[in-house]
């Protein structure tokens, strides 16, 4: 009899543990569910955004250079394999950015830069001697671009380059004097 008291006794137990058991696995299930249903709309997300922006890489680059340029992922099934990005001047074939000369470097990464500027706006840039490697008529190209841009936010660029330096609406410079640094700022004519 003592047997019959103690199956009773773990059948009601074990009963309970299977209720919570399965309550388990439903709640695994359903996050797992959630999960699938993130990772299906961060990847929406992502290839609209890579769309969008290789589309307006596209016209940057085109702007910039006269040439074509397109945005892509080495493996368009995996979020997260490289950023191919696929840049052919004006006049030259498609070139490996390897290949490429700085300047050339310099002006598809600022192609990018403002293509996901232009995507996903802020109010406010540093660039830091982005025209170092650019010759005078390229630097020339990039300074009205920025002016072009900075009708919709504030650029800051740090150059020692003349071309882009004429194009700006303030300019400040440091020099030192007696060991001290100090500031100099003048504002240039509206052309």
């Amino acid at each position: 009899f003592k047997a019959i008291e103690q199956y009773e006794s773990f059948a009601s137990e074990f009963e309970e543990y299977k209720k919570r058991y399965e309550k388990i696995l439903e709640e695994k299930k359903a996050v797992l569910d959630m999960i699938e249903q993130i990772e299906q709309m961060r990847k929406e997300v992502f290839y609209k955004a890579l769309k969008e922006i290789a589309v307006k890489f596209g016209k940057m680059f085109n702007k910039m250079t006269g040439g074509t340029g397109a945005l892509s992922l080495e493996d368009p099934t995996n979020l997260e394999s490289g950023l191919m990005i696929q840049a052919t001047p004006a006049g030259k074939r498609l070139l490996n950015i390897d290949s490429m000369s700085g300047g050339e470097k310099t002006l598809t990464a600022l192609a990018f830069l403002f293509a996901v500027q232009e995507y996903r706006p802020a109010p406010f840039y540093i660039l830091d001697e982005i025209d170092a490697a650019l010759d005078k008529e390229n630097s020339l190209k990039v300074a009205l671009l920025i002016k072009e841009l900075s009708k919709d936010a504030q650029f800051v660029v740090i150059t020692h380059n003349e071309m882009t330096i004429r194009q700006g609406d303030r300019v400040f410079g440091v020099t030192i004097e007696n060991g001290e640094s100090k500031i100099i700022g003048l504002e240039l004519p509206k052309e």
